[in-house]
This record gives C-alpha cells, structure tokens and sequence, in this order.
C-alpha cells in the first residue's frame, strides 16, 4: 500500500486493485476505509473499468460480435464492476503527496482488447484528485466505462444534507438492479436538486444530466464534503449501504449495462484515449 500526506490531508492507496484504502482530513475518516488486500467488502473505495456497475448476464456484442465474461454477482446473473479491481496494479510513479499506478486491463475471450490504464492520485491542501486515462494500445476498436466507488462519511447520519444536481435517475428491475427508463428527478423520492436530509430515502440510483457550475464541474455535496466531478463524469451513482453511516457517490462514465445499451458507451479507437476526473474537498 502507498500513504500520501500533504497538510491535514492523508491518504492509503493499494497496489492490489488501485483503489483508495483511506482518505482521512485531521485524523477524521472523509471515507470508509477499506483493508486494501483486495477484499473491497461492498467495494469500498474501487477502481470500476473497463466498466462500472452491471453487465446483464455477463453478455455483450460489440461491433457484430458476442462475448461473454464470468459472473461475479451470482445472486443477479451479472459481471460487476469490471476486470481491475482485485488485480496487480504497478507504482508507476511516486511522490510523498500523489502516486501514479498503472495496469492493462486482463485480456480474455470475453475482454480481448488492449486498454492500458494510468491512474493519478494527488492530494493538496484542499483534498484528493483523482484522474483516470485509458488509453486503446491495441489495433482494434474497444468498448470501456469506467467509474469510482468510495463511500463518503456521512457527517450526521440520515440528518447529513445532500445535493446532488441532476435532472434525470434510472429506474431499475427488483432484485438485479438492471436500468429500466430514464425517469424525471422533480417530484420523486430521489429528488436532492435543491439541499435536504438524506433522511430515510433507500438509494441505488445513477444519476445523469447532470448540472455543472461555471467550471464546468458537477459539484455533489454530503455534508461539509464535495465530490467534484470533470467532464468525463456522466453519470452519478448514489448507493445507501446497510447500517447507514455512509454514502456511496460514484463518478461514472456510463451507466450500468452499457456494453448491452450502448448508452454513454465510450468506444477507444487505437491509439485513443479516455479520462476521467474527481475531486474530493473539504474545507
């Protein structure tokens, strides 16, 4: 694991799946922290590439061909998250305030696409920047997605106030979590467009057109933190865990099932790359 400190800020990034182990300002936890032996329990704090959340049945086509990946979410006959988040990962580059790790995705018969992966964590004084840049080091055109899954500290449990500023969530199937229909924010339970209590609403939504501030940025906040969000995020995913005492804010490329949808499918020509970017301050 690599620690990185910078002022009040510390931060634990593991080599095994690249994800953020722990985020702490002043000592306190801004993140539930992980062990960073690849465990990941509820994948906490994890790399999502080449594709974030579900993928039905583990089956897609892509350019008149079908593959097929393993199922690693059994109870819903779906691939989740990806091929990253419990391999190797190399320390491409280091200093006592960020780290650059690097990784090619597996390459398989249900994957058999050269991505290579460079992944940038810095922190400063005002908090942790993340960027991610897939780059198609193959001869062929690629599909990819890609997102993070840290769970942020709620400060005040269901009374912390939220604002996420979306125009638009997905609507899942019961039981396997797969989208349905875009369906309008306003006047349902997951509307956080103007700041209120978490309170008891159960989230496990993705989030799209999205609202950005004269930056250009998607700024959420939980309470005293913000996730802030570059153009490469399109979609958020918000997620309540058993016990809520976090909550789950994940920067997305797509949506889940998007090897299947084609929604927000980012194709990598040869040559091509991807970038990612979030932010996460406090004050």
């Amino acid at each position: 694991m690599i620690e990185l400190e910078c002022g009040a800020w510390s931060a634990t990034v593991a080599t095994h799946g690249g994800g953020l182990v722990a985020l702490r300002q002043h000592g306190r936890d801004v993140v539930v922290p992980q062990d960073g032996d690849g465990s990941h329990p509820a994948y906490s704090g994890a790399v999502l590439a080449p594709w974030p959340n579900r993928l039905e049945d583990g089956v897609y086509t892509f350019e008149g061909v079908t593959y097929e990946v393993p199922i690693n979410e059994p109870e819903a006959a779906t691939a989740l998250h990806g091929l990253v988040h419990d391999i190797a990962w190399t320390v491409a580059a280091a200093t006592p305030e960020s780290v650059r790790l690097t990784v090619e995705v597996p390459r398989s018969a249900g994957f058999p696409f050269t991505v290579r992966l460079d992944l940038d964590y810095v922190l400063s004084s005002g908090g942790l920047n993340v960027a991610l840049t897939a780059t198609n080091a193959g001869d062929v055109a690629a599909p990819y997605g890609c997102g993070f899954h840290p769970y942020l500290v709620l400060d005040d449990g269901d009374e912390t106030p939220l604002w996420i500023p979306a125009e638009s969530y997905l609507e899942t199937t019961p039981v396997r979590h797969l989208p349905l229909r875009r369906k309008e924010v306003a006047g349902s339970p997951y509307d956080f467009g103007s700041t209120r209590p978490l309170g008891s609403t159960v989230l496990d939504y993705a989030y799209t057109d999205l609202r950005r501030d004269e930056t250009g940025e998607v700024v959420v906040r939980v309470g005293g933190t913000e996730v802030r969000c570059g153009p490469g995020v399109l979609w958020l995913q918000a997620y309540t865990p058993e016990g809520r005492g976090s909550l789950a804010v994940e920067p997305c490329s797509s949506p889940a099932n998007a090897f299947r949808s084609g929604h927000d499918l980012v194709v990598l020509q040869p040559g091509s790359r991807h970038v990612l970017t979030w932010t996460i301050r406090r004050p």
